[in-house]
């Protein structure tokens, strides 16, 4: 049995108004700083080890909702969002997002760890130095956005965040302004998310020592205070985006890419 004490609720807070201004700022769910928190409070709350990865993806998914939601609405106000390019990727997004959920606990992880951070190395150096330089009036197509959506949906069902890692340097390298893509990204992220936590609640249902309070592999008192404080601040790293200059916006965004590829590399 587990039970929330007040420090560990007063670290929801401050991860939820963390997490929400990066959701924001970047157009990414906040997974690349909740999910090494959740490691941390769930292993101190004595989750037991076997289930305790899959507890964490879930239940990061499940905040990223709440995030990507609230991310969206305020860079839609500010029309940052191509609603026709979302379109186009969402149904194999959702489908990509299911099976990564789905096969994320048969897959030997250092290897597709190490695969992702040299794409994410190679992307934030793209992203400094612009090479090759993005188009300046990209076609949409069929094709290419079906299989993008795929493989982004899958990648975040499997790593439990919300894709904007992979979806902003997609977006911007087929030629949306950064600020666009960064919006455009965030809209990405709910049905990752809705589709990924869903996939974690059905996949843990039959799970044996699951925490109270827990559906499947969704521990919601840290999902719902998480994911209501950052739904609250996500704004707040959205009005910061939009003041900033696009190349800043871009270099920081690569910068954040980078720090990811080597917190995957240090796993």
């Amino acid at each position: 049995m587990v039970k929330c004490t007040h420090l560990e609720i007063l670290l929801y807070f401050l991860l939820g108004t963390f997490s929400g201004v990066l959701a924001g700022l970047f157009g990414i769910g906040g997974g690349i700083i909740i999910i090494p928190t959740f490691f941390y409070v769930f292993s101190y709350l004595g989750f037991p080890q076997e289930i305790l990865s899959h507890m964490v993806l879930g239940s990061s998914l499940g905040v990223i909702v709440f995030s990507s939601i609230s991310s969206t609405f305020s860079h839609n106000t500010k029309g940052a969002v191509n609603w026709g390019l979302i379109k186009l990727v969402v149904p194999s997004i959702v489908i990509g997002s299911c099976l990564g959920s789905l096969t994320a606990g048969y897959l030997e992880s250092n290897t597709l760890q190490g695969l992702v951070a040299l794409f994410l190395v190679v992307a934030s150096v793209q992203l400094i130095f612009e090479f090759p330089p993005p188009p300046q009036n990209p076609q949409t197509n069929l094709v290419g956005p079906v299989v993008a959506g795929g493989g982004i949906g899958w990648l975040s069902g499997v790593f439990g965040i919300g894709g904007g890692i992979f979806s902003v340097p997609y977006f911007y390298h087929r030629g949306l302004k950064m600020m666009n893509a960064i919006g455009t990204s965030a809209a990405c992220g709910i049905p990752i998310a809705v589709a990924g936590s869903i996939s974690y609640m059905i996949i843990g249902r039959d799970s044996i020592d699951l925490p109270q309070n827990s559906i499947g592999y969704v521990y919601l008192p840290a999902t719902v205070i998480v994911g209501l404080t950052s739904s609250i601040t996500a704004k707040y790293g959205v009005n910061i985006a939009h003041r900033m200059k696009q190349k800043k916006l871009r270099i920081a965004f690569a910068f954040l890419v980078m720090i990811m590829a080597l917190n995957l590399l240090m796993r």
